[in-house]
């Protein structure tokens, strides 16, 4: 027994010696090679982890090689190069530990500080004891683990049971990752490319892969689409997890959810009697995959209450049961009434799980009408739907599915609309949007070519107002907001200076400005 513990001691000695003498001289460079923080790198352009990469460069979190100007996105990560970037990405997390010296990082290593300091955090511990391995290559499960314990995410929905349904590797987890794993998940932390039900939790974590685990932790309720959704690791959408033992029985089947109006309608906006539930009738009907929704009303033109049954794999889920009165917002009183005009089920944020859409056009007081969008999104944690409401104002959006991946909808500002009694889209400017976590995305300064194509129909518009000598100030308003979008403001302002002539100038110019900065187009502007 003396003799193993001898030799079991002289091993570890041996292992720490080696990593130490590879420390010290064969990764001298590893720090200081690495470059400064450029807005982008030259081998990621068109890389899937692309904005993330950037994004996190911009933040000073990652860095790329000075010899080249890369980032090398598929190379491994190992243990010190993972600790330098958790440093960088929450220094706000209080240390929990005592700090430890490590045997095999001396204090002049370059990632000594950042060691220690992930350590005192929460996220990492010593590989063998006070042996940390800096130059190990970090697997991709330990590095989600070691997110997991640093941010101290528990799991509530997902557990680990259900990760063999989650993941068509998930037999390969370690058992003593599982319990991660499945927080992991349920905080949407796991980024799998290509294919998202392939967690391979035993591969070396790659640059890119671990920047899409930093972008996932450090985005606000997973709202910025800096990682694309359709390599973001969900429960399954396919089939909702079942319990893997036996002795788990399956919860009874409950009936069919009824969701409820988000809130009662002010006295005022109610009608003096509503239809009866048994009343209305199917009057649309749509379908794709395993998603079948209907529409009732109590009419076919007009109505007063309609409600949305949302089935999947042939069992009703959903029943949403809504007074058009209940739609009424801030601002508006009265809604009377509304008018069906289009219903679909579409798969708007490219999850493979389809949205179910209903579009309005909504009789208000005053005699006003406006657009208005309900989307009801699944979640599979929840085995639930829920609705955003979306109001368009005057102009409805334009559904815009040419993109290849998450459609568009297409909109223009009603701000514009409200300050400049503009209402046609050649006199407004662009507004695009994407749907995506649950929420509309505002992504108008992403598609430059769509805004060079208004920025040509509202030139026209202003051409022709010119030669009728009609009102320029809403459309001169909506090109030179584009024109901050484009970058290109000052070419705007020439380009206005030119065509509006008329002997207001010198008072509405100053104007315009002040309206560009209140509704931030013109933010940071002087």
């Amino acid at each position: 027994m003396k003799r193993k513990s001898v030799l079991r001691h002289f091993k570890l000695f041996i292992l720490v010696s080696l990593g130490m003498i590879l420390t010290q001289n064969y990764f001298p460079l590893i720090n200081p090679s690495l470059a400064q923080n450029p807005k982008t790198f030259e081998d990621i352009q068109g890389h899937w982890a692309q904005n993330c990469i950037e994004e996190l460069a911009q933040r000073k979190i990652v860095k790329g090689y000075y010899e080249d100007n890369t980032f090398r996105p598929d190379e491994p990560v190992n243990r010190a190069e993972f600790a330098a970037i958790l440093s960088q990405a929450f220094p706000k997390i209080n240390r929990r530990e005592k700090g430890v010296d490590f045997v095999d990082v001396p204090t002049d290593y370059w990632a000594y500080n950042a060691i220690r300091d992930v350590h005192q955090r929460g996220f990492m511990s010593g590989y063998l004891g006070s042996v940390f391995n800096p130059l190990l290559n970090i697997p991709r499960v330990q590095a989600l683990v070691a997110l997991v314990n640093g941010l101290e995410y528990k799991s509530s929905q997902v557990s680990p049971q259900q990760l063999t349904k989650i993941f068509e590797d998930g037999s390969d987890i370690p058992e003593y990752a599982k319990k991660a794993i499945a927080a992991a998940t349920e905080h949407w932390l796991v980024v799998n490319y290509p294919n998202v039900r392939r967690l391979n939790p035993n591969k070396p974590a790659t640059r890119a892969e671990v920047a899409t685990f930093i972008c996932q932790a450090i985005s606000e309720d997973q709202k910025q689409a800096l990682v694309p959704t359709q390599y973001i690791a969900r429960v399954s959408i396919s089939e909702p997890p079942k319990p893997d033992s036996e002795d788990e029985k399956p919860k009874p089947s409950t009936p069919p959810v009824t969701m409820q109006p988000q809130g009662t309608p002010p006295i005022e906006s109610r009608p003096e009697s509503y239809p009866d539930l048994k009343d209305l009738k199917v009057q649309r009907t749509a379908e794709l995959g395993n998603i079948k929704a209907e529409l009732l009303s109590d009419s076919n033109n007009t109505i007063q209450l309609m409600q949305i049954k949302i089935t999947r794999k042939g069992e009703l889920i959903s029943e949403d049961v809504i007074p058009i009165a209940s739609l009424s917002h801030p601002g508006v009183k009265t809604v009377k009434s509304g008018r069906v005009i289009d219903f679909k089920v579409l798969d708007l944020d490219n999850d493979k799980e389809p949205e179910i859409i209903v579009d309005l056009l909504i009789d208000e007081d005053n005699n006003r009408k406006s657009y208005y969008s309900m989307i009801y999104r699944y979640s599979p944690i929840k085995e639930e739907y829920r609705d955003v409401q979306k109001k368009w104002g005057l102009i409805s959006y334009r559904l815009n599915t040419e993109n290849g991946n998450i459609p568009l909808l297409i909109h223009y500002d009603q701000r514009f609309s409200q300050n400049f009694q503009a209402y046609t889209p050649e006199q407004l400017p662009l507004q695009i949007f994407q749907y995506q976590f649950g929420e509309f995305q505002d992504v108008t300064q992403q598609y430059q070519e769509l805004l060079q194509e208004h920025n040509s129909i509202l030139l026209q518009e202003m051409n022709k107002r010119r030669r009728l000598k009609q009102d320029l100030k809403a459309v001169v308003a909506a090109y030179l907001a584009q024109q901050y979008l484009l970058g290109d403001a000052n070419a705007g302002w020439k380009t206005i200076e030119e065509l509006y002539q008329n002997p207001d100038r010198n008072q509405f110019f100053p104007q315009l400005r002040q309206w560009l900065k209140k509704t931030g187009y013109m933010e940071g502007s002087s």
